[in-house]
């Protein structure tokens, strides 16, 4: 059998020698039976499986070749098994001496290979006959773990154990008219065996281990049986009495800080009547003492608590809502990060402001737009670009055109062959830039500050709902001067049919798609338009049969598009309040190929306080900059967005 086995069994330190080094004894192995009915006899270490291993005795520590720790100065066959002494040099790595000293490292291990063995019917075990020494380790093992190891634990797995005992079942059954026949060979080695047992190092070798007493083997089994017993009592004895002696020594612990405390108290009074003078220096200096006793009271009651409930709490983001509303109400206070809730928002997470407030402000930000992105509809349908100033220069590559077969049948001269025209390919160049938009809230100066914390979400869902609304406002409608929204840039031409004065000038499928046929080769993929219409005219499609509804077509295009409530020919369809007041001749929809329109952002959303002493009020302000640009603008017939109006009065 190949593979390595491991078994430990218990040492002793029984001597230190004058350089510092420690002496060691142990069995190395036991001739008794395990508990899973294997047995090493003593005569298998007798057949050259210690030879090798003589050589070079040297000692390991946990079966770590690169860790020598020591040398064999004795290695004994006995009747009860292989005895083992060994020197534990004091230079040995990991102070391995003084644990061994102390009792901590109380364990010979070796490892071996099982040469030869038989199967033993009466224990269903292993009996090694024939065992070659690898090496020996000192190993940490408990003080009172048995002496013996069943060898199965040494198989990866049950089923690889039962296997090889398998095998040698097997090998006896093959064998058995050899076995039975031999008895002047059974004699022969019997008297080897005797010869054996109590030599040190000159081993003969032997064939034949003993017949086992099956009656004393039981007895054996029995015996140790009960000794486990009753050593498990003794530990349970054992644990019982110490948890029983820390509880007083911690009692007696306590007695003495309150005795102390007393005896202090006792000196007070006694400086007190010896100077009266100095009595309030004295109360003073043994006031402090008299508190650090408390505090060592204290936290040996605390330390018996359990708090399951705490955990880490060291990510900003995991209490970016909170520190949001925290931030706000500082705000609104004037107290920064030191409100009441502030200030136990930090113990609570474990967060100090003043060492991480640029993570917290940057995660403030950061919450307070996404606040506002969950009320954008028709802003979340175009690309944002991250700008570094108010206006930003962007190069653009606009669309090529053709190019031209040569005209001479015998190639010519290229100068006779068209020319692309000139500039075709010159990179154009648009301005990005990003207004400041502003909103405010007011609050009376009398407001409490816990009430302001109830009030916290609405003030937080008001400044998120302005700015997203003036967001939808200028990308549909444009603000003057500065922004040209979809009422400017699309392309008109898409008419209702029938009369609005008379209510017939309703918005269908048909429309939008008469849109999305006037867009030319913006509209080929069905997919890159979507379609922006007003309340009215979401109304109006909920008519008709060709609308979509969202139930029809799945949720996957609500989940990239806020807003979504349905498609028309595989186009999605928003839903917009932003649209100016229904009337003759205004737009009621737009149908826009959203990859040729960005929204460029300057940095965050930024929450600031003011204070009107006029109004004895205070007032909130949240401000961002951001704007929106068509890239490409229409024409030869190609339009990236388009415009479906109201009929206008007969």
């Amino acid at each position: 059998m190949e593979k390595i086995f491991n078994l430990t069994s218990t040492l002793k330190a029984f001597d230190e020698a004058d350089d510092g080094s420690i002496l060691v004894r142990g069995m190395a192995s036991t001739a008794d039976f395990d508990r899973a009915g294997d047995q090493i006899p003593a005569d298998a270490w007798a057949k050259g499986g210690l030879n090798n291993f003589e050589k070079n005795p040297i000692i390991l520590f946990n079966h770590d070749y690169n860790k020598p720790i020591g040398r064999a100065t004795k290695l004994k066959v006995t009747q009860n098994g292989l005895e083992m002494e060994a020197k534990i040099s004091k230079s040995a790595p990991d102070h391995v001496a003084q644990l061994v000293k102390e009792g901590i490292l109380g364990a010979f291990s070796v490892g071996f290979r099982v040469k030869d063995a038989d199967y033993i019917k009466e224990t269903d075990g292993i009996m090694v006959k024939d065992a070659e020494l690898f090496e020996v380790s000192v190993v940490s093992v408990p003080c009172n773990q048995a002496a013996t190891f069943s060898l199965a634990k040494s198989f990866d797995s049950v089923s690889e154990y039962e296997e090889f005992k398998k095998s040698l079942i097997n090998s006896v059954e093959k064998d058995s008219e050899e076995v039975i026949t031999s008895e002047e060979s059974d004699e022969t080695q019997s008297n080897i065996v005797e010869e054996t047992i109590e030599q040190e190092k000159n081993m003969s070798e032997v064939n034949k281990t003993p017949e086992i007493d099956l009656e004393a083997f039981a007895k054996k089994v029995a015996a140790d049986t009960a000794a486990q017993i009753i050593l498990e009592q003794a530990k349970e004895k054992a644990a019982e009495k110490a948890l029983l002696e820390k509880a007083q020594a911690e009692e007696a612990q306590k007695a003495a800080l309150e005795a102390e405390k007393a005896a202090i108290l006792a000196d007070v009074e006694a400086k007190m009547a010896e100077k009266q003078a100095e009595l309030e220096e004295a109360q003073k200096a043994l006031q402090v003492e008299l508190e650090e006793k408390n505090q060592e009271i204290e936290k040996m009651r605390d330390s018996k608590k359990v708090f399951a409930d705490r955990a880490e709490k060291s990510d900003v983001k995991q209490w970016g809502q909170e520190f949001m509303k925290a931030h706000i109400l500082g705000v609104m206070t004037q107290k920064g990060m030191n409100t009441d809730f502030a200030v136990d928002l930090q113990e609570k997470a474990g967060i100090n402001y003043a060492t991480n407030a640029g993570d917290i402000d940057q995660e403030v930000s950061a919450q307070i737009e996404k606040e506002i992105m969950r009320d954008l509809k028709v802003a979340s349908l175009f690309r944002e670009i991250q700008v570094n100033g108010a206006s930003t220069i962007m190069p653009l590559q606009t669309d090529t055109g053709k190019a031209a077969f040569a005209t001479n049948a015998t190639g010519g001269n290229l100068e006779n062959n068209p020319q692309v025209t000139a500039n075709q390919y010159n990179a154009k160049q648009i301005t990005l830039t990003a207004h400041r938009l502003i909103s405010s809230t007011f609050m009376d100066n009398e407001v409490d500050e816990l009430v302001l914390v109830n009030l916290l979400p609405m003030l937080v869902e008001g400044v998120a709902r302005a700015h997203a609304r003036a967001v939808e406002d200028a990308i549909l409608n444009g603000v003057s001067g500065k922004i040209s929204g979809l009422a400017d840039v699309a392309s008109a031409g898409v008419t209702l049919a029938g009369n609005h004065d008379l209510g017939t000038s309703i918005l269908t499928a048909a429309k939008l798609l008469d849109a999305r046929q006037t867009m030319g080769k913006y509209g080929l993929v069905p997919s890159e338009v979507v379609y922006i219409v007003s309340q009215k005219g979401y109304y109006d499609l909920l008519d008709d049969a060709n609308f979509q509804t969202l139930d029809e077509v799945g949720s996957d295009l609500a989940v990239r598009i806020t807003g979504t409530i349905g498609a028309v020919f595989g186009s999605a369809v928003v839903v917009s309040e932003e649209f100016p007041a229904d009337d003759a001749g205004t737009n009621v929809a737009y149908a826009v190929n959203t990859r040729n329109y960005v929204i460029p952002r300057l940095r965050g959303v930024s929450v600031e306080q003011d204070y009107e002493v006029m109004n004895q009020r205070r007032v909130i302000v949240a401000t961002q900059s951001l704007g929106f640009a068509e890239l490409v603008a229409g024409g030869n017939g190609d339009e990236p967005s388009v415009a479906v109006a109201n009929s206008a009065d007969s």
